[in-house]
């Protein structure tokens, strides 16, 4: 058989700009300690994160004070003026209540300027034993770092730089809140650069904050012409619809105060966990942080600052042109253009008589079955949840295989479609194959461009398949090499999302990817159409895709790098007197079967208690427990009075013991008409008629404990009111209580995120 060298190659080809486009994302190379002292360095930065997150810094527990100091410590050394600002912040939404200590300092610029800020949050993940390292010290490491870079090079800027390390992010975004409401420099700031992260890996992403238009914040990031930009409007359109919240948005919709925030989310599984140590952090992914601000420094410092803009554009990264952007005005006409281009060349294709109406539509046929089977397949992370139900408890839906097991997906289908294209094979068919992916994408950018204007960018690539189609309408003998080009932009556009959205948001997302990968499948078509070795093609993916399955299953079991996420409470029901251990756990490992046994009660059966947590997680699995005394907290009235109609109540809850966290509920049912927490008024929502009036829940508030601080609520509502209460009193050290004499935590495990876990927890009702 006559070896067909150029379809080699030109697949060769596709790999590598498969490759190249993912090393585009983020540096591939790490500046060293050798690196200037007026440049940033990683290995310099990575110090700051090594001291940042010795300990867990949550707020409330010791070690929070001694970040705090680091960082005030290593200001100083800069020779800046550092002051700290301490107030109670309530967040509307949330209902957190807590003490914020920020620190701030500031680079005065030439006093012609406007006013910088550059962000990130200092306090870690509370109740989880997460050492932030990531979330967010490698923000807090990448501003020191950059900053003293700066100061080394002994410039003078135009413009006011301030540093603001924000405090109790993790918990309400509080710090943001008294910084943004309560501060005197506020009211000056014209553009924030924020540095999160949502991982411990990956590329960082940008997303773009602001009320009005994006227009001129592309245009000047585009300008400031950062080494790595890894930014789509996709995931900025995305962003505005969901209720995301970051201290940038703090910024934004309490002071209009536009901005960029930057974070990466590979690794999603170290997120808010104990595996948010320093080793655990990429380098690259710090990198790609420090090479961001040191160039927006380099140029917002000199820069007009007004970004205010009316209008939205489209955008997105490519390699070598970096950032394309274009403004929403034109989307309608693209989407026009490319519709009449797709009718045109169809015509053109059929009365030329290269191709077949029947051949055209006999092209839908591989597509769709592609589509159906991988939307099947997709259901395999249903069924691996079936077979090892512990990976469902790891909350960010992400597991420790789970780049192995998306790859092992993605290669499976992408091996289904080259064997459903094979036998769907014709010779020289590869243009009528190319109509009905090119079809698809159209209804696709169709409805984005309607409902998702920031996806419109998909368009592009159909304007190339267009191309690439004529190319071989054109040719009786297309050069592979030329439609392989043609092909890139796809690859560049399209191909990270099957690993993004995944990562991100979790293998239930596999259909996405699956779906992605199918259709992206079909945007090569002008070259994949020509391969006589779909067959052979089959057979690798399936390999690779068994190889992956097989890395998948020995990565599958929990071990001290991969500890499985365990939560165990003690409850003790103040006026009952009843006592329980509880769970969230789906799946009891044999740590938890020694104090639930082997056949714990389901919870909602035993007691009925909120649940808590990002994800809304209520106790799973119960088992009554021995008595033990924990001390509830004491509540003192001192104004319950009616006037004029209305009731006026004041009352403070004392804490008998070292408690971290107190979560107040009360019937939503009740109208209040006027509520402070520790001094903090709260305030309506937009759509509420009256405060908290739009709660979906009887919950009321939480408030994380500083130094024992009390809680103080103070209220108004109805005179006939009936006010009934329920306290919860949280404090994580069950493991450490001596009373209670449970078995230390296994190595292969570690406390659960996003839930209260490890806790003595009181509950109390009391009533006015």
């Amino acid at each position: 058989m006559k070896i067909n060298y150029a379809a080699i190659l030109s697949f060769l080809l596709l790999l590598g700009l498969f490759y190249y486009s993912f090393s585009t994302h983020k540096p591939q190379s790490i500046s060293g300690a050798e690196t200037p002292l007026t440049q940033f360095s990683t290995t310099r930065a990575m110090s700051y994160v090594d001291s940042l997150a010795q300990h867990p810094h949550s707020v409330g527990v010791p070690a929070h004070k001694e970040v705090q100091d680091y960082i005030v410590q290593q200001l100083t050394a800069m020779g800046l003026e550092v002051e700290l600002q301490s107030d109670f912040a309530y967040k509307p939404g949330w209902g957190a209540l807590s003490r914020a200590e920020n620190i701030i300092a500031k680079i005065p610029g030439d006093g012609s300027g406007q006013t910088l800020l550059l962000m990130s949050h200092y306090d870690s993940a509370p109740h989880t034993q997460s050492r932030g390292a990531s979330d967010a010290g490698s923000g807090v490491a990448t501003i020191l770092e950059t900053v003293r870079a700066f100061k080394a090079q002994d410039k003078k800027a135009k413009n006011d730089i301030i540093i603001l390390f924000t405090d109790a992010e993790e918990l309400g975004l509080n710090g943001a809140s008294i910084f943004v409401n309560k501060h005197k420099w506020a009211k000056d700031i014209d553009l924030a650069l924020n540095f999160e992260a949502r991982g411990s890996a990956g590329p960082s992403n940008m997303i773009v904050e602001t009320n009005g238009g994006n227009g001129a914040l592309i245009k000047a990031f585009a300008k400031a012409n950062p080494s790595h930009p890894f930014a789509n409007s996709l995931m900025y359109s995305v962003y505005k619809l969901l209720p995301n919240d970051t201290d940038s948005t703090v910024l934004r919709e309490d002071g209009d105060i536009d901005g960029f925030f930057f974070a990466f989310i590979g690794d999603h599984f170290d997120y808010h966990t104990a595996n948010d140590i320093p080793s655990r952090l990429d380098p690259a992914s710090l990198e790609h942080q420090g090479r961001y601000l040191t160039a927006l420094l380099d140029y917002f410092k000199d820069a007009n600052l007004n970004l205010k803009a009316e209008e939205d554009y489209v955008y997105f990264n490519m390699p070598l042109l970096k950032m394309i952007y274009y403004p929403f005005s034109w989307i309608l006409p693209m989407l026009v253009g490319a519709w009449i281009l797709f009718i045109a060349l169809l015509i053109y294709a059929v009365k030329k008589k290269e191709l077949k109406l029947i051949a055209i539509g006999r092209g839908f046929l591989p597509l769709i079955i592609s589509l159906i089977v991988g939307y099947i397949l997709s259901l395999g992370w249903n069924l691996i949840l079936a077979i090892d139900p512990a990976q469902a408890d790891i909350l960010q839906g992400f597991p420790y295989n789970g780049y192995e097991l998306l790859t092992g997906f993605v290669a499976l289908m992408i091996a289904i479609t080259f064997a459903v294209y094979y036998f769907f094979y014709k010779p020289n068919d590869a243009a009528s194959l190319s109509f009905a992916p090119l079809f698809f994408w159209l209804l696709i950018a169709t409805g984005v461009g309607i409902y998702l204007k920031g996806a419109s960018f998909f368009i592009i690539p159909v304007y190339f398949g267009l191309l690439a189609v004529f190319v071989i309408l054109q040719s009786g003998k297309p050069n592979l090499f030329i439609l392989t080009l043609l092909c890139a932009p796809a690859i560049f556009i399209v191909a990270h999302y099957i690993k993004e959205f995944p990562v991100g948001l979790g293998l239930k997302m596999l259909v996405a990817a699956l779906m992605l990968t199918v259709l992206l499948f079909g945007l090569l078509l002008p070259v994949i159409g020509y391969y006589r070795m779909k067959a052979k093609l089959a057979i690798a993916f399936a390999l690779v895709s068994i190889g992956a399955f097989i890395s998948a299953y020995s990565k599958s079991d929990f071990t001290e790098d991969r500890p499985f996420p365990t939560s165990l409470n003690y409850i003790y029901d103040v006026d009952s007197g009843n006592t329980f251990y509880a769970t969230y756990n789906t799946h009891l490992d044999d740590w938890l079967k020694l104090t639930l046994g082997e056949n714990p009660e389901v919870a909602s059966e035993i007691f009925n208690t909120a649940g808590s947590g990002k994800y809304g997680s209520k106790f799973t699995f119960a088992k009554k427990a021995p008595k033990k005394f924990i001390a509830p907290s004491q509540i003192y009235t001192s104004r319950d009075t009616v006037i004029d109609g209305k009731r006026f109540l004041n009352f403070s809850v004392f804490p008998q013991r070292n408690v971290n966290d107190m979560v107040l509920f009360l019937s939503k049912n009740v109208v209040l008409n006027t509520v402070h927490f520790n001094g903090q008024e709260v305030q309506p929502e937009n759509g509420e008629t009256s405060v908290l009036n739009n709660r979906n829940s009887d919950y009321l508030l939480s408030y994380r404990l500083t130094n024992r601080e009390p809680l103080e609520v103070e209220l108004v509502t109805e005179s006939k009111a009936a006010l009934d209460f329920t306290l919860f009193d949280y404090s994580y050290d069950l493991l450490k209580n001596t009373d209670f004499d449970l078995p230390s935590r296994p190595i292969n495990t570690m406390p659960m995120p996003f839930v209260n876990t490890d806790a003595l927890i009181t509950i109390q009702h009391f009533n006015y």
